[in-house]
């Protein structure tokens, strides 16, 4: 009896060896994903779509793996460690390993969710804003500011700016005064919390409160919530006239 119990905890050891190591293969195979979609990427504007709209997610789904390939390593260490005899040391063991795995999950988890979105905002901002070269004769392009770029914007996309639907960049060749506009969804960018003053503010929906007309302006009322805090608030934005074209 006591050779076959003996024979389970080697099965159960190697068992949770094998698992450990699918589970860290599944969470190395999200994150070389999350990085060839990256290098694949063709423009800088795919690119910052990409990173803002994947690269939590992927980070979070990759820590999920590697927390539950942790506590089975764990597991069968203990096994080892303590020569396991009995099902109630056991299962002692298996509930240990699974408390460590959940506490490295939800640490980490909190620090990708509160404090990375600073980190990211780094990297898309060096995204974006690094420097361009004109793709006609290889000059350094000129970025323009806010009050610049509006001469070289359509009314769409004013407009879209005001209400926070895309964001443009204007870069402008300064020796043949040949453009680029660059066109940026940032509804996956974390917004400053004004309450606990982390970047972790989402936007949650979006409604129409005064429909514009052609002599007047119209309200867009947008609805954000903190994911730390659980703080919510509420922006108002203009909308132009309506064109009577």
């Amino acid at each position: 009896m006591k050779n076959n119990y003996s024979d389970f905890i080697i099965q159960w050891q190697e068992g949770a060896e094998v698992w450990s190591l699918l589970f860290l293969f599944i969470a190395f195979s999200i994150f070389l994903f999350y990085v060839i979609g990256l290098l694949i990427g063709k423009n800088r504007t795919k690119v910052y779509e990409y990173v803002s709209s994947h690269e939590i997610p992927a980070f979070l789904n990759v820590m999920v793996f590697a927390s539950i390939s942790l506590a089975l390593y764990v597991n069968s260490l203990f096994i080892g460690e303590y020569k396991t005899v009995n099902n109630f040391e056991l299962i002692v063991q298996s509930v240990g390993s699974l408390v460590i795995g959940v506490m490295v999950w939800y640490i980490t988890r909190v620090i990708i969710r509160i404090y990375y979105p600073y980190i990211l905002a780094k990297h898309l901002a060096h995204i974006r804003f690094k420097k361009m070269r004109a793709p006609w004769n290889g000059n350094e392009m000129k970025l323009l500011n806010e009050d610049e770029e509006d001469l070289h914007l359509t009314e769409e996309q004013i407009e879209h700016e005001q209400i926070f639907a895309f964001d443009y960049d204007v870069w402008i060749d300064e020796e043949t005064g040949k453009k680029v506009v660059e066109k940026y969804d940032v509804h996956h960018t974390s917004l400053l919390c004004d309450k606990c003053r982390f970047r972790t503010l989402h936007e949650l929906k979006e409604e129409i409160i005064v429909k514009p007309t052609i002599t007047g302006e119209g309200k867009l009322l947008k609805h954000y919530r903190c994911d730390n805090c659980g703080n919510k608030e509420s922006i108002e934005k203009h909308i132009a006239p309506l064109s009577d074209d």
